[in-house]
């Protein structure tokens, strides 16, 4: 299986006291967000899971508990992004973001580490000179500790929406953004970087950005030293990641970034984030007496129920 530390959520900078007792206790409840009272139960062992991918903002809280996953193969995609507070009011000050990331890369090598520049969006603040400035001092600080970097375009989330004075977006066309990319595609390949795109109906391969998925074979195989076949999630248009189990919950992160898919209700987040407790085999809450438990066991290759 793949383990994801998560979409949903971001478990390494607010949860990991949790996410460490997960893997300790070889068993996660995750409660089916379409169904409240279904609870999806995974039993794993390091055995049993090829990979496990930590999607993070803020990687730092993970630095001092990576002797918890030895035994697993780990990979990380650390998201760095040139907005400010108005934007992103919950991030921590980047800069030891970039410095977390360098250490990570030192211990398990670039190859398992991916930088996220995502999403872009062009505004009147932060318009194409704005990015390019900004990516390229990202990209000095990174240098020699990744290699590929997933750019997007910002969608229109139903959070995307609520906060468009915030953002202050200037609907640009795609090919504003083909042409912004092309640029810092040239600026990446100086420090040893290839870009990616992340589910975009775009072809800039002759630029050098490539179209790969997020967690694809390939990058697993840097990861684990295999070549492993897992079907595609298709969960929106143009994006074709492999299924992974996601240990996240959706409004539970406390970094409210204003273009957010996952988290889109303030106080729905407090309240959720009140219920945590380090000690649940459940990232929000505990399990109920009525809850439907569906347990499934280490030796079940494909978990993924929703």
């Amino acid at each position: 299986m793949l383990l994801c530390c998560s979409q949903r959520t971001d478990l390494c900078a607010f949860y990991s006291e949790w996410l460490v007792r997960r893997f300790q206790d070889g068993l996660v409840d995750i409660r089916n967000p379409f169904a409240p009272k279904q609870v999806l139960r995974v039993e794993f062992s390091p055995s049993q899971v090829d990979a496990v991918i930590f999607m993070t903002k803020n990687p730092t809280p993970m630095l001092d508990k990576m002797a918890v996953f030895r035994d697993y193969a780990v990979g990380f995609q650390v998201t760095v992004t040139p907005y400010g507070p108005e934007i992103e009011p919950g991030l921590t000050d980047k800069r030891q973001v970039l410095n977390s990331f360098r250490q990570l890369a030192d211990r398990l090598g670039p190859s398992h580490m991916i930088l996220r520049y995502d999403p872009i969006f062009l505004s009147q603040k932060y318009d194409e000179a704005f990015h390019l400035r900004a990516f390229e001092r990202c990209c000095q600080q990174l240098a020699g500790s990744c290699t590929q970097v997933i750019i997007s375009h910002l969608d229109l989330y139903k959070n995307t929406r609520k906060h468009q004075h915030e953002l202050n977006w200037q609907p640009d066309s795609l090919e504003r953004f083909a042409a912004l990319a092309c640029r810092l595609a040239e600026i990446g390949a100086r420090y040893g970087m290839r870009l990616q795109l992340c589910a975009e109906d775009l072809d800039l391969r002759a630029a050098g950005i490539e179209n790969r998925s997020c967690i694809d074979s390939e990058w697993l195989r840097a990861l684990t030293g295999k070549t492993l076949e897992y079907p595609q999630t298709q969960a929106r248009p143009h994006c074709h990641c492999l299924q992974v189990t996601d240990l996240g919950e959706y409004n539970s992160c406390a970094h409210h970034c204003r273009y957010c898919y996952a988290n889109f209700d303030e106080a729905q987040i407090a309240r959720r984030r009140a219920l945590h407790d380090p000690q649940s085999t459940l990232l929000i809450g505990h399990v109920q007496p009525d809850d439907q438990i569906i347990t499934k066991k280490k030796s079940e290759r494909q978990l993924r129920l929703f």
